[in-house]
């Protein structure tokens, strides 16, 4: 399951390498391709998936060119891996950027939201909480068109979260993509942060972007008590036209260019991936995954165990700090417990392998309990 930390880091030159979570895993546990392995079964670390839909409102004068990509029904359910299977939000066009029209969005729901002990709803557990699976690819050519070997062809998207379906918060991203890119352009995704789209989902390879409520935590709409973090019955996905009239929210996260103080960042920064798209133009959503609590930091290639293949990917992070080649953010293990003195905040040194100690061999109920239904 190595794959899973090499999927974002393959292009690397940006400082957000955090890895996508693979949809579906062989007899081997690691990733499979859902088209071509008979073996492929769904990723047991998910244990719900996206059970309703309102406000599927997509951008306004492309809902007739979105054609067979305009069922908001095929976001429900599990990840399939399949290209087409999916609803597209539309993207906007120089000219309906230039009449405010707004970007093209759904929210997505999960379980009944009226009542809170729904165990379909999202909760904030230890790791991440969910997954979103887009369809964007990893590009195999270098083109005129924008398009440069290595890097995804991808179309970004805010995530927004809720408990009563009206007040919501939104994931603060970072996107440091410098300009524009063309339609058929693509990015280094380790430029990006907190969006949707980041993870190829396509051509065999299945791996969605993960968000952890955690990192929302500080927002008006959760401190106010108006966003429940442990109650979360709405997913909101709100197209980025990659033109750059969009934002990110930069100024909430730490400059990896910043050194040993860790600043944050002085300003935001426009948006830009491939623009503009038609046919299944905008985000084109496939799934909305819910995971299962990580109970264990270090596993972190989140195969459910603590092992080998965790100590390999944390012996190559060693002594790595944010922002450095080789950084993976997963082995930041002793990151609540950064406050010690005798530990280096975004560095990953002694604290964190003792964390990975303690852990070492440890297993995961979720991965405990597959293996007796096996």
């Amino acid at each position: 399951m190595v794959i899973l930390l090499l999927s974002a880091t393959a292009a690397g030159a940006g400082p957000y390498t955090e890895a996508g979570i693979n949809g579906f895993l062989g007899a081997d546990r690691r990733h499979a391709d859902p088209l071509n392995d008979e073996d492929a079964q769904i990723n047991p670390i998910f244990r719900g998936w996206a059970t309703d839909f309102r406000d599927y409102l997509p951008a306004d004068d492309n809902w007739s060119g979105l054609g067979v990509w305009n069922d908001p029904k095929k976001a429900l359910g599990p990840v399939t891996g399949l290209n087409f299977d999916i609803v597209s939000l539309g993207d906007l066009d120089e000219g309906e950027l230039g009449n405010d029209l707004p970007p093209g969005e759904i929210t997505l729901v999960f379980g009944d939201p009226q009542d809170a002990n729904d165990p379909r709803h999202i909760r904030d557990v230890q790791g991440y909480d969910f997954v979103i699976f887009e369809n964007g690819f990893t590009s195999s050519f270098q083109t005129g068109g924008g398009s440069i070997e290595g890097e995804m062809l991808s179309e970004l998207a805010y995530v927004e979260v809720s408990s009563d379906g009206v007040n919501f918060a939104r994931f603060p991203a970072v996107s440091l993509t410098a300009g524009p890119v063309g339609p058929y352009g693509t990015i280094d995704v380790t430029d990006v942060y907190n969006l949707a789209g980041k993870h190829p989902n396509a051509y065999g390879v299945c791996t969605g972007t993960p968000f952890d409520l955690k990192k929302i935590s500080g927002t008006p709409a959760v401190v106010e008590g108006l966003v429940n973090l442990n109650n979360i019955s709405f997913v909101r996905l709100v197209d980025i036209p990659g033109s750059g009239d969009f934002t990110d929210r930069a100024v909430e996260h730490i400059d990896p260019t910043s050194g040993a103080e860790w600043d944050y960042y002085d300003g935001n920064h426009a948006i830009y991936d491939a623009w503009v798209t038609t046919g299944s133009g905008g985000l084109d959503i496939e799934a909305v995954g819910v995971l299962k609590s990580q109970e264990y930091s270090a596993d972190i290639n989140l195969d459910g165990m603590v092992d080998g293949f965790d100590f390999v990917l944390f012996a190559s992070s060693w002594q790595k700090c944010f922002a450095d080649d080789g950084w993976i953010s997963r082995c930041n293990l002793a990151e609540d417990a950064h406050n010690s003195p005798r530990a280096e905040p975004l560095v990953i040194d002694f604290c964190d392998f003792a964390v990975l100690a303690k852990q070492w061999f440890k297993q995961e109920k979720w991965r405990t309990e597959q293996e007796l239904m096996d």
